[in-house]
């Protein structure tokens, strides 16, 4: 790696969830010549040449940043940046590794698998000492679609597809995954859902997939079916849910993310019996983030082409 300074401003919000501490002492320790700032002691702005933010940014945060190279978003979405404002001549980039959609897809057929095998039910009978063998449902006969056929979706529903599951996609465009089913756009949203025992929801957070599984989207899906959700929260609306919930509609559903994190102590969803709940933990990404940030620094010091750059006009 070049030996030319690098200064890296980090705005954490989130303490709870982001150690900048951390950050800057594993970050040091791979990038020898970096200097950490954490807002707001950013100092002169001009010479700041990496960006990291867990949230949207203030209007003209970045005017006086002209040496910018990069913005790096801490999150799996980009939905907390105001994509008209930011700068475009700035290249965006998203954490994103194999290791990262690999824990993601280990939860999502992890979620799958203990539905389909009655985990929670032989807990159960385990705790009242009762020894009763509960037929699972034969999975040539179970009906999947995944929501978001990316990295993350497109990888669990191949694995769901060698498992012998009835997997199905949906996403923006058409895909082509072999075994596979896809749908594509809006209106082949119903077609998707109709019929299919577990919904996987794995999809990027945009406009057109904000509040995307309301009462409308639910009421198309089979009588029964079992939701599992490592989207963004901001993909269900939560009393929709809870509704279809209470009314049978809807089987059960796990939930990892949440329109607002960490969960009220106040929000129904925390004692519902159908609720399976997790504090945003399908992936931790901690160390490969930082990994990937010097990464990141090592290429804008050798003026190489950036990795993960983020599409603004798709938004992820």
């Amino acid at each position: 790696m070049l030996g030319e300074p690098i200064t890296v401003l980090m705005v954490n919000e989130y303490p709870d969830y982001i150690d900048a501490h951390v950050w800057a002492a594993e970050l040091k320790t791979r990038v020898p010549q970096l200097e950490f700032r954490l807002w707001p002691d950013a100092g002169n702005k001009s010479d700041i040449d990496i960006v990291l933010i867990d949230k949207g940014a203030s209007p003209g945060f970045f005017d006086a940043m002209t040496g910018l190279s990069a913005v790096v978003y801490l999150g799996a979405g980009v939905e907390g940046i105001d994509l008209q404002s930011f700068p475009k001549s700035v290249p965006l980039i998203r954490l994103a590794t194999r290791e990262q959609a690999s824990e993601v897809v280990q939860y999502i057929v992890l979620r799958v698998l203990c539905q389909q095998r009655n985990v929670a039910d032989y807990m159960s009978l385990q705790a009242r000492k009762f020894w009763d063998p509960i037929a699972p449902r034969k999975i040539s006969e179970t009906r999947i679609v995944v929501l978001g056929a990316g990295r993350i979706g497109g990888w669990a529903a191949k694995l769901f597809a060698d498992l012998g599951y009835d997997t199905a996609v949906w996403s923006r465009h058409q895909k082509t995954l072999p075994g596979i089913h896809s749908y594509f756009g809006h209106d082949q949203l119903a077609d998707a859902l109709t019929s299919r025992d577990y919904i996987i929801c794995s999809l990027p957070l945009t406009g057109d997939t904000r509040g995307i599984l309301n009462s409308s989207a639910i009421g198309k899906m089979k009588r029964g079916a079992y939701l599992v959700n490592v989207g963004r929260g901001a993909h269900v609306n939560e009393a929709d849910l809870i509704r279809a919930l209470d009314e049978g509609q809807l089987s059960g559903a796990c939930l990892d993310v949440f329109e607002r994190e960490p969960l009220e102590a106040s929000s129904p969803l925390w004692t519902h019996p159908r609720v399976t709940i997790t504090p945003h933990v399908a992936s931790f990404w901690v160390d490969s983030g930082i990994d990937q940030t010097a990464d990141l620094c090592g290429q804008v010091a050798r003026g190489e082409p950036l990795s993960n750059k983020i599409d603004l006009e798709r938004g992820y």
